[in-house]
């Protein structure tokens, strides 16, 4: 189930793009090594270390992507220890037909990284098969750096209607994807309460949330929810929920589900959500920005309204 994604979603995301960042390289070498021990590191790698690495990898700059296929058949054991990074990118369409447990080969290797840059509107580049699992992560962490560069998140601050120093809820506007969602995000406790502070904690070594805007919830509600007959639906969680997803949201507790109080997202970090109904009109939207603030020039508005063509 995919419903439409709200073209004020879509404005909004191409109104707060990141300013741009420093040029760099590798980025997460230490999370993308995290599930290889020191003596892995020196052998030539298999495919189900570049599957591993890759879903590492995808999480990072997409959390809580759902499913962009079903029912498809994974090519190895469900007893094997990668089965799960495999049936992960069956289902989002990132393992190759080239592909096979065993030895990596170059052909295999360079159609997974190129799937994945794709996704951003990226070349694909030049990629051989990794002589050992340390250039696999090598490999990995450069595609990171340019799809960080590529992607454009941008945080939506939510606070109390009655105290705009208290938080209400986090999200992360995201356009520049192949699925574009809204990812909702439980407030860590332990951050600030400058904007600055939020996006810190919403930001990872892959993912670096530069722009926001900040609103009251009810404010931040009506960007989605554009009329009574608008739906949301809670497509994707992490940690996840197997047959849990997708479920629609009553009518009238999408604040609840924002602050994570219905049971359903009891224990859930960050999901995504997605919303049916009528758009928010281009006036209709200028028409809110007045009640909101942002570090990004509003004149920045329709200059970014693009997502990926896939």
């Amino acid at each position: 189930m995919r419903p439409r994604f709200p073209w004020a979603v879509l404005a909004l995301a191409t109104l707060v793009m990141p300013l741009a960042t420093a040029a760099f390289g590798q980025v997460c070498q230490a999370e993308l090594a995290a599930d290889f021990d020191a003596a892995s590191l020196s052998r030539p790698p298999t495919g189900l270390d570049a599957a591993v690495a890759l879903r590492r990898a995808v999480e990072l700059v997409e959390p809580a992507l759902p499913p962009l296929q079903y029912d498809k058949p994974v090519p190895v054991d469900p007893g094997s220890p990668a089965y799960g990074s495999v049936k992960y990118l069956v289902e989002r369409k990132l393992l190759p037909l080239s592909w096979t447990e065993g030895d990596l080969t170059g052909e295999a290797w360079a159609a997974m990284l190129g799937g994945f840059l794709a996704w951003y509107e990226l070349s694909p580049g030049r990629y051989d098969a990794p002589a050992d699992v340390a250039e696999l992560l090598t490999d990995m962490g450069e595609v990171l750096g340019r799809v960080s560069r590529a992607i454009r998140p941008a945080a939506l601050l939510a606070t109390d209607q009655s105290d705009g120093r208290r938080t209400s809820f986090w999200a992360i506007i995201w356009n520049w994807t192949v699925y574009p969602r809204l990812l909702v995000v439980r407030p860590d406790p332990d951050a600030g309460t400058r904007p600055n502070d939020a996006l810190a904690a919403l930001s990872n070594c892959a993912m670096h949330v530069s722009a926001y805007i900040s609103a009251p919830e009810e404010t931040a509600k009506s960007l989605f929810i554009t009329h009574n007959s608008s739906r949301m639906y809670v497509v994707a969680s992490q940690p996840g929920k197997n047959g849990f997803w997708p479920f629609a949201v009553a009518p009238g507790e999408e604040l609840s589900a924002f602050a994570f109080d219905l049971p359903d997202l009891s224990g859930v970090r960050v999901y995504a959500a997605v919303f049916d109904g009528p758009e928010v009109g281009f006036g209709t939207l200028l028409g809110l920005l007045w009640r909101v603030r942002t570090n990004v020039a509003p004149t920045a508005l329709m200059g970014y309204l693009s997502t990926p063509r896939h």
